[in-house]
């Protein structure tokens, strides 16, 4: 196992009993713990979640929230993977702290905030786990050649029915998979643009920053997209030359 590796499997790390018996996880905490710059790196990773649960702590949630996800559980679990609830009260918080900013810009259209806002929180609160060939062959893209991935690079049909790791985002379906480019990790998000969903999305990359991370959101003409990561918006905006 490469540091790389070791970084990808670290990163949906959260320290507990229900990961104790993983021996690849297990294999990965064992070369942080014989390699310094790994263990740095574990470390601030580490540091950086607990930040992040810590200021989620700190936010009261809305009136009638858990009574409004108590009804939407009782509606039955929809056939796609859902953020989960605690995942979207993250996302409520970020909103309310104010941490969403874009240089440059005074407001950012709201489906396109929406997007990032779902894209950061899931990169720091969820298990990432896509599987199957061409979920290696896009991140093998992903990892080797600017700038992203266009439409026609895109088969989502497949990506979805053979692997890759599903959101369910407004009633549709948003893929994801992670890469790492020049050390840095990101986690690139992909949804179809279906009817007036997706519309609104800017055609050119917006970015927007927050305390756990920053995302860039983008469109094209199927489909829309957002990218997050840790590493800050200059590692982003490297990701389009």
């Amino acid at each position: 196992m490469t540091n790389e590796e070791a970084k990808f499997i670290l990163t949906g790390y959260r320290p507990g009993p229900d990961q104790a018996g993983d021996p690849v996880l297990a294999g990965a905490l064992q070369l942080a713990a014989a390699d310094p710059a790994l263990g740095r790196w574990l470390a601030q990773n580490q540091a950086l979640d607990q930040a992040f649960r810590g200021k989620l702590r700190e936010v009261a949630p809305p009136p009638g929230l858990r009574a409004a996800i108590l009804a939407g559980a009782q509606a039955g679990e929809r056939r796609r993977r859902s953020l989960p609830a605690w995942g979207w009260l993250a996302a409520a918080a970020a909103v309310a702290l104010g941490v969403f900013l874009l240089p440059g810009r005074a407001k950012l259209p709201p489906e396109s905030a929406q997007l990032g806002r779902v894209a950061v929180t899931d990169m720091v609160t969820a298990d990432h786990d896509s599987r199957g060939p061409a979920v290696d062959a896009l991140i093998g893209r992903l990892q080797t050649k600017a700038p992203l991935p266009s439409a026609d690079e895109i088969d989502f049909e497949n990506l979805r029915e053979t692997g890759c790791r599903r959101i369910d985002f407004e009633g549709h379906d948003l893929l994801e998979v992670c890469f790492n480019r020049n050390g840095a990790m990101f986690h690139f998000y992909v949804t179809r643009r279906e009817g007036d969903f997706g519309k609104a999305v800017a055609k050119r990359p917006a970015y927007l920053t927050e305390g756990a991370g920053a995302v860039a959101v983008w469109s094209d003409e199927h489909f829309a997209y957002a990218v997050a990561t840790t590493a800050g918006v200059t590692a982003l905006r490297r990701l389009f030359h």
